[in-house]
C-alpha cells in the first residue's frame, strides 16, 4: 500500500518541469548513511543504506530503506518536510540465556515517519538536513532523528 502511495505521489510530482538528483551522507534510518533522492517538485523518493548491527552479538546487518517526502519548497530552497518510509532492519532483537551464545534473532521491517528541516545554501548545490521521527513495527515504536549532509544536481 505504501509503495502504491509513493509511485502515485512521485507519478504526479514529474510533471513539474524542473528537479534535483542527490546524494547524502549522515545518521537517518530512511535515507541512511550513505543514500540518494530524486525531488521533483515538492515530492521526492529517497533511497538509502544503514550499515545495522544486531544489539547482542553486533554482527553486521544491513539495512535499505525508501521513502516518500514533501517538501514545502522547491529542490533549490530551503524549506519544511515530511517524510514516511521503510527501513528493511529498523527493529532487530537478540536474547542471551546466563550469558550464553546470542541466539533469538529477531529482525523486523520498520515504518518511520519523520518531520524536519532542509537548509539549501545561496548560490550553491550543498543541502543540510535535520529532523526528529517516530518508526513502529508490531515489536516496538521508538523516536529516531537524522542529520545529513549532501549534494544535489538540478535541472
Amino acid at each position: 500500500m505504501l509503495f502504491v502511495a509513493i509511485f502515485t505521489f512521485a507519478t504526479l510530482s514529474f510533471s513539474q518541469t524542473s528537479g534535483s538528483f542527490g546524494i547524502q551522507g549522515g545518521y537517518s534510518w530512511i535515507d541512511g548513511v550513505a543514500g540518494a533522492q530524486l525531488q521533483m517538485g515538492h515530492f521526492a523518493i529517497n533511497a538509502g543504506y544503514f550499515p545495522a548491527t544486531m544489539p547482542g552479538s553486533g554482527d553486521p546487518i544491513p539495512s535499505f530503506s525508501g521513502a516518500l517526502t514533501y517538501y514545502t519548497g522547491n529542490w533549490d530552497e530551503s524549506s519544511y518536510y515530511a517524510k514516511i518510509g521503510v527501513a528493511s532492519a529498523g527493529y532487530r532483537y537478540q536474547e542471551s540465556w546466563n550469558g550464553g551464545a546470542w541466539g533469538g534473532n529477531v529482525v523486523k521491517p520498520m515504518t518511520i515517519f519523520m518531520a524536519g528541516v532542509k537548509y539549501v545554501g545561496k548560490y550553491s548545490n550543498w543541502y543540510s538536513k535535520g529532523g526528529v521521527g517516530l518508526g513502529w513495527c508490531s515489536e516496538a515504536t521508538v523516536f529516531t532523528w537524522e542529520l545529513c549532509l549532501g549534494y544535489q544536481f538540478g535541472w
